[in-house]
């Protein structure tokens, strides 16, 4: 339930910024079409086969991922640090080793969450795009920021994440071989 609630809180902050944008933009008796548009390239943008998305990685090292603060940012989303700790705290249930199956699990919600932030990025970043070109550089300063903190940083965590994981899955692996 708090995993939700964290989820909504940063989904419904960042959409209203954008939707507030758009709802200006079409009280002013602006076309839908490019509305439309966008909104197509977002869906299209979701459908990014993964071997783009681990080519588009920031990194294939951890540190420059905690360099950039990825670390902090993990203790403040879902499924982050915070939420652990206060369900473990709230919990009986103790937490045991991921078998290869649940691993092999989260590494696909992983990748789906990073598409779906992919998706938005490209939202946010054409939704910019639109505001600059009618003059609305403080709606495209507002919608920037927030792609940034709902969308950028979630695709580097994603990304860290991953990363995290095919160490260890590697590092298990050449142990078990020796």
């Amino acid at each position: 339930m708090l995993n939700q609630s964290i989820n909504m809180l940063w989904t419904l902050a960042s959409f209203v910024v954008v939707g507030s944008y758009w709802g200006d933009y079409l009280a002013e008796n602006e076309s839908l079409w490019s509305l439309y548009t966008i909104i197509v390239i977002s869906i299209v943008a979701y459908s990014i086969p993964n071997q783009w998305l681990s080519a588009i990685a920031l990194s294939t090292k951890r540190q420059t991922y905690e360099r950039i603060g990825i670390r902090i940012v993990l203790w403040l989303v879902q499924n982050g640090k915070l939420v652990s700790r206060i369900e473990k705290a709230w919990s009986s249930k103790s937490r045991s080793n991921m078998s290869f199956k649940r691993v092999a699990a989260h590494l696909k919600a992983i990748a789906i969450a990073e598409r779906f932030h992919c998706s938005c990025f490209v939202f946010f970043g054409l939704s910019t795009v639109s505001a600059l070109s009618i003059g609305k550089v403080r709606a495209a300063l507002f919608i920037t920021l927030w792609n940034i903190l709902y969308n950028v940083y979630p695709i580097l965590l994603q990304q860290y994440i991953r990363l995290r994981i095919n160490n260890i899955i590697a590092h298990r692996l050449s142990s078990e071989s020796s």
